[in-house]
């Protein structure tokens, strides 16, 4: 494989994947916003916000994996020129984001505060039940949102997700400015701080799904694929597509209830704890939104080489894909070294609470690089079907090592947060190790079949 077919494999993911960042970060970027703004209404607020948060990342999150058959089997589909069957694939996805949706919502509503006043001291637990209502409520919002933009990347239109995200963000920003401070107050509810946050989410959630479901079936050309009749069964591809999302949403579920898991270890330590630990998971959230972005982008090119049986674009487009979210990450490290005070300032104006920030962010420089390259290692192996692996190791670095150690670090050897972090950064070095190992291994295999 030459340079300049690097360059063009590169081009290629430059140009599908910054509009999935763009759209990834503006569904990240809602979070920031609440927690910049609730942060400096209140500390206590701000660990209210993320502890309402933190069950509902897990459904937020595994939803993505669980969804993504949608945005792989389009590709294959599209790659392998069978149009006729993306139709199908599309109306599956959007009745599993229906069941997501709801069957969150409702999870949430029934076991959510019960989970909250069993994990953390029963103060936190009463300001953070009414917020994680709220959030329950957007779940559907949010899970059509998601398969209708991996659906559109799947085709390989990743610009309307971004468009309509940015713009959810900007109706959430602007109520937030007006409910956090409670400058608009709700009759009946107390409406300000972390559920003022909730409820601006709520409605932006509502409006982002309007506004892509219409754009999509107003779309031109996309009437060819029928979305909204009935197709004729697709057996081997509607189980390609739960397989699919079955392991991505396993994957994606171990390691968000795992972050999570630490945010309940932050609970018991103090309301500070749980403050610093939020910044920084939330921090890493949106940086994390580029590699993820580039994983969707690795994931459209590999999936059309993979059903257009070219396994060397397989290797090109997965080997190019890791090197850029390494570099990424790299870049992030070289700034958060530089400003993590500036950072810091950013998300609190709680003078006692910024130098445990700043730390903590220098901190989490020890696992950026690794679970950028995870993520975008996991995508390439769902894409080329390969999909026990990947949740396999997950649940191994993050159920069985990162959990255990970071109660151990954190609790017992009394570290308190650099323990959690400590503990993240031995788990994403494995995850990212043993992932790109396999992804390698699998590369040597179909290129030695070929001969």
């Amino acid at each position: 494989m030459t340079k300049a077919a690097y360059t063009s494999a590169f081009k290629e993911l430059f140009h599908l994947s910054w509009p999935v960042v763009g759209s990834r970060l503006g569904f990240m970027l809602m979070g920031l916003m609440d927690t910049l703004v609730v942060g400096h209404y209140s500390a206590a607020e701000l660990g209210y916000h993320s502890l309402a948060w933190a069950p509902t990342s897990i459904f937020l999150v595994t939803s993505i994996g669980l969804l993504v058959g949608i945005q792989v089997k389009t590709a294959h589909f599209m790659g392998a020129g069978e149009p006729h069957r993306i139709g199908a694939a599309f109306r599956r996805g959007m009745l599993y984001a229906l069941i997501l949706g709801f069957g969150s919502m409702v999870l949430l509503w029934l076991a959510g505060p019960t989970i909250l006043h069993a994990a953390v001291k029963p103060e936190l637990a009463a300001g953070a039940s009414a917020p994680l209502l709220v959030f329950a409520l957007s779940m559907p919002f949010y899970m059509v949102s998601v398969a209708v933009s991996e659906f559109l990347e799947g085709l390989g239109r990743t610009r309307p997700g971004m468009v309509f995200t940015w713009a959810g963000n900007v109706v959430n920003a602007a109520l937030l400015f007006l409910l956090v401070p409670g400058i608009i107050t709700i009759p009946g509810l107390d409406s300000d701080g972390a559920m003022g946050a909730a409820l601006s989410t709520m409605v932006a959630r509502g409006l982002v799904m309007v506004a892509l479901l219409v754009y999509l079936l107003t779309l031109p050309g996309v009437a060819e694929y029928k979305l909204l009749s009935r197709h004729a069964p697709d057996p081997q591809g509607a189980r390609e597509q739960r397989q699919i999302g079955y392991a991505a949403g396993a994957s994606y579920f171990i390691e968000v209830a795992a972050f999570a898991g630490m945010t309940f270890y932050a609970g018991r330590i103090s309301e500070a704890a749980v403050a610093v630990w939020a910044i920084v998971l939330n921090f890493a959230s949106v940086v994390f939104m580029v590699p993820m972005g580039l994983a969707i982008g690795c994931s459209v090119l590999v999936g059309r080489a993979f059903g257009a049986q070219d396994p060397q674009g397989i290797a090109r487009m997965g080997r190019v894909s890791f090197a850029s979210a390494a570099a990424f990450m790299f870049c992030v490290c070289a700034v958060v070294l530089l400003g993590s005070q500036w950072i810091s300032a950013g998300y609190t104006s709680d003078d006692a609470l910024r130098p445990g920030v700043q730390a903590a962010l220098l901190l989490a420089c020890l696992f950026f690089v690794p679970d950028g390259i995870q993520v975008v290692a996991a995508q390439a192996l769902r894409a080329r079907q390969d999909v026990v692996v990947a949740p396999v190791l997950h649940y191994i670095a993050y159920g069985f090592i990162m959990l255990p150690a970071g109660y151990w670090l954190a609790l017992h050897l009394k570290l308190g947060v650099p323990g959690l972090l400590y503990a993240a950064a031995i788990a994403s070095w494995l995850s990212a190790s043993l992932l790109l190992g396999r992804f390698l291994w699998l590369d040597k295999k179909a290129l030695r079949d070929t001969l």
